[in-house]
């Protein structure tokens, strides 16, 4: 039974997601975005808060394991086993730049929103989950101390992949 709650909320959250992403990319995110997304789609606003209790931050933490599990996905279909660990991580990358490009006005909405250090949102925490989750894919098992420099160095790489990606002027 509690396999089918969770897939019913999962199928909730990203449904909400779906209308959050026509939203945001319209009119950004503001301290009303869920109210504006329940009163437009005709959702009721108790389940909202029942679906993500924290509010935007819950909302963009969704997002964003969402964009991490559809990368891993994404990565399944590719044959990374062949090659080299540097051409893995670089493949991996450039299918994330891929995945986000789809709709990056959304996301880059939700980057902008992680830099203002008045909302709460721990910056730090998503970036070391999205370059965990690239180690992960490319399938590092490294537990030492290199498990560390690894995902520092490719934090500082990630971070400004991001920027530029972002502050590319293409659609």
């Amino acid at each position: 039974m509690k396999k089918k709650q969770n897939k019913f909320l999962l199928n909730k959250r990203l449904e909400v997601l779906k209308f959050a992403k026509n939203i945001i990319s319209t009119k950004g995110i503001t301290s009303n975005t869920l109210k504006n997304i329940s009163t437009e789609y005709g959702l009721n606003l108790n389940e909202m808060d029942l679906l993500f209790p924290e509010g935007n931050n819950d909302l963009i933490k969704f997002a964003l394991e969402q964009l991490n599990n559809d990368l891993e996905n994404y990565c399944k279909k590719i044959d990374l086993l062949r090659l080299p660990i540097h051409k893995r991580i670089r493949k991996i990358l450039l299918a994330k730049i891929y995945l986000m490009n789809k709709e990056k006005i959304f996301y880059r909405k939700i980057f902008l929103n992680l830099l203002i250090p008045k909302k709460n949102f721990p910056l730090p925490t998503q970036l070391y989950k999205s370059v965990d989750q690239i180690w992960f894919i490319s399938g590092d098992l490294s537990v030492d101390f290199n498990f560390y420099t690894k995902r520092l160095i490719l934090a500082g790489i990630y971070s400004r992949v991001i920027l530029f990606f972002f502050n590319n002027s293409d659609q």
